[in-house]
């Protein structure tokens, strides 16, 4: 899987939400990145010359991302959120969420938390939107190995979606880095009951019971 294929479920859906028109490009551009992301990037910026349209400016920054421009693309997703009216919270929201998840794939967690934080603001007054961001921003956490802090913010995603076996799986990982085995297992444990057939539940699962053996986490490979 290509880097920016990670943010095109997510951008796909936005633009149906959108509706026709604007819509329409903006969703047959983001579905060429993955056959052709060079010239989806040239496509997409001779859009954005001609209509001057937020959509054409989207989709380029993430042909950048396909093409390994992991942090151009992000800059870029950044300054564009950095540029909407106060008003436009939703689509705000929208930019950091994907320009968080283009500085995780950058491998630079630092900015990433920072998008993450900006979009979280955003929405605060809509829990519903809260647990993704919140994950998304414990991954950025967890590759500063600042396990408190993703910890708490898988917590909070749990405490409005119960059921997130990915978020359970994440928190697992965390607790484990700070010793809280017993706690640990029962995330992994909770994970694997909700999607007993994802591998990952089970890997993460061991790694803990054989930390609580050996007495110290161990690294996942």
């Amino acid at each position: 899987m290509t880097p920016a294929a990670l943010l095109l479920p997510l951008a796909l859906m936005q633009a149906s939400a959108a509706g026709a028109g604007g819509a329409d490009r903006f969703t047959q551009c983001v579905t060429s990145i993955e056959t052709d992301a060079a010239r989806a990037y040239e496509e997409a910026m001779a859009w954005a010359a001609e209509a001057h349209a937020l959509g054409g400016y989207r989709c380029a920054a993430m042909a950048l991302i396909a093409q390994n421009r992991a942090e151009e693309g992000a800059r870029r997703l950044e300054s564009l959120a950095a540029s909407l009216s106060p008003d436009r919270t939703a689509l705000h929201a929208e930019l950091f969420s994907q320009a968080g998840n283009a500085w995780l794939i950058a491998r630079n967690p630092a900015q990433a938390t920072s998008a993450l934080t900006r979009a979280i603001t955003t929405v605060q007054s809509d829990p519903t939107q809260l647990p993704d961001l919140l994950v998304d921003r414990a991954r950025a956490y967890a590759m500063e190995r600042d396990w408190r802090k993703a910890e708490e913010d898988l917590s909070r995603a749990l405490d409005i979606r119960a059921s997130d076996a990915l978020a359970l799986r994440l928190r697992a990982t965390a607790r484990m880095h700070q010793n809280s085995f017993d706690l640990a297992e029962a995330d992994a444990l909770r994970a694997a009951a909700i999607e007993p057939a994802n591998v990952d539940n089970f890997l993460v699962l061991g790694h803990v019971r054989e930390s609580r053996r050996l007495g110290a986490p161990v690294e996942e490979q």
